[in-house]
């Protein structure tokens, strides 16, 4: 006789197996092909109809990013294997080893999780054969958690759910926050708008916020703190362009550049579109705004398209697909008052909203980065009119994207005279002192240039 082949259960988006396999799925477009975490989900989700599932699959993919490491690690110690076959499936126990870990404020309850995990490799071709596994190395960790925990923490890895090169670069950096640093690494984002002036003040949003029965509070001269993330249709004025989500270390950039009516301004590098915005609601200017990605310049129409109703001074707006240190690709000749330099980086100082970046890096970008960097200011700054200002901005925490970078900047250029900025703005309250945050911010690094009127 030959062997009956049963067909897998079809699973249904309203079940949890089916979120899971979809998320490990993103997490394995992640790990093993370099996807970026919107990229993957993208993907992943492609076909997704209900809402309730594609919010469920976002959730766990970033979740399971966040708990990577010792989800990795248990995976590791129960099964006894440094890869399980097929690959792919080391990111779904992965998961669920991540659902499983704290059992004071579990995602969900810890039977559930075995349940629908073997559900999972049932309904799935692919894992269909490693249900077993699954089963048996679930059940193990759940009979002597505690055991398994205190083996798994013995792992940097499990530690801090981050590569242990990423733990060691933050430990040289930056002795004295570094393990707070990789603790808000591993946090949820807070939820922080930036009021447009134009048609309100801070203080005023925040007691609209409050009536509304959105608890918030002021943390910046634009910025509003809410106590619980909400969606973006819920915060009054989104869609009119009164309000839009930006984290208030990013708020410090139009702010520092002080765009006055009239100037030309270049923004360099400008997706997604945060800061091009807040340029615009701060003065009536003419303003350039580059990005080498076209779908990326998409995002910042998109941004600019919902504030422009508020934008009812002489604005005017070109959007270019070009790499900024190519000039010639881009630039008409007509020097420009101020640029916005934020120049591609690690995003190491982002990592809380952007779990995978970690993943993705590999220790020697920080050098090949640090190249594009120099590259694109050193183009840049020949676009400047004498007496006009550069911002450099990074959403780094690393020196060489920081501190050391505006050293070389300054050594290389000796018509470049160094303007007060903030330096570094670390993703730890305390460390910022002077920057009146009474929230942990987003990491950043800010210095900013003046070009001497005479070479």
């Amino acid at each position: 006789m030959k062997p009956v082949h049963s067909t897998p259960p079809k699973l249904t988006e309203a079940s949890l197996a089916f979120a899971l396999l979809r998320a490990a799925a993103v997490m394995t477009r992640v790990l093993r092909e370099g996807r970026s975490l919107d990229q993957a989900l993208a993907a992943e989700t492609k076909g997704v109809k209900t809402p309730q599932a594609l919010g469920a699959i976002q959730d766990l993919a970033y979740f399971g990013m966040r708990n990577l490491g010792r989800g990795q690690v248990l995976t590791r110690l129960i099964s006894g294997k440094a890869l399980l076959n097929p690959e792919p499936l080391n990111e779904l126990m992965a998961l669920g080893f991540g659902l499983l870990w704290d059992d004071k404020n579990p995602k969900y309850p810890a039977h559930t999780v075995v349940d629908q995990m073997v559900y999972a490799c049932t309904g799935s071709e692919q894992f269909a054969r490693a249900k077993g596994l699954a089963n048996a190395c679930l059940r193990n960790f759940l009979r002597d958690s505690n055991t398994w925990r205190s083996k798994a923490l013995e792992d940097p890895l499990a530690q801090h759910n981050l590569p242990v090169w990423w733990i060691e670069k933050l430990k040289t950096s930056h002795p004295q926050h570094w393990e707070t640093m990789l603790a808000q690494a591993q946090s949820h984002p807070p939820l922080v708008v930036r009021v447009n002036t134009r048609s309100s003040s801070a203080s005023a949003y925040a007691e609209q916020l409050n009536a509304a029965g959105l608890e918030a509070r002021v943390i910046g001269e634009q910025a509003v703190l809410l106590a619980k993330p909400v969606p973006v249709s819920a915060l009054p004025g989104f869609d009119l362009g009164q309000v839009s989500v930006q984290d208030s270390a990013a708020q410090l950039a139009a702010q520092l550049l002080n765009p006055q009516t009239g100037q030309r301004i270049l923004d360099a590098c400008a997706a997604p579109g945060g800061k091009t915005g807040h340029l615009l609601e701060l003065a009536d200017i003419e303003l350039v705004a580059l990005d080498s990605s076209p779908q990326r310049l998409g995002r910042v129409e998109d941004n600019i398209r919902r504030i422009a109703p508020t934008l009812n001074g002489q604005w005017d707006l070109r959007l270019k697909v070009a790499q900024a240190e190519l000039l010639d690709t881009w630039w008409d000749g007509v020097p420009f008052d101020g640029i916005l330099a934020d120049v591609p980086c690690t995003g190491s100082g982002v990592v809380r909203r952007h779990p995978d970046i970690p993943w993705l890096r590999r220790p020697d970008d920080i050098a090949k980065l640090s190249q594009i960097q120099h590259k694109i200011l050193n183009a840049l700054w020949s676009t400047l009119k004498p007496g006009g200002t550069l911002l450099l901005v990074t959403c780094s925490i690393f020196p060489e994207e920081g501190p050391l970078l505006a050293k070389a900047f300054l050594d290389n250029h000796s018509d470049a005279l160094a303007q007060t900025a903030p330096g570094w703005v670390l993703p730890v309250a305390a460390a910022n002192p002077d920057q009146g945050f009474d929230a942990s911010p987003d990491g950043f690094f800010y210095a900013k240039f003046e070009k001497s009127l005479t070479s």
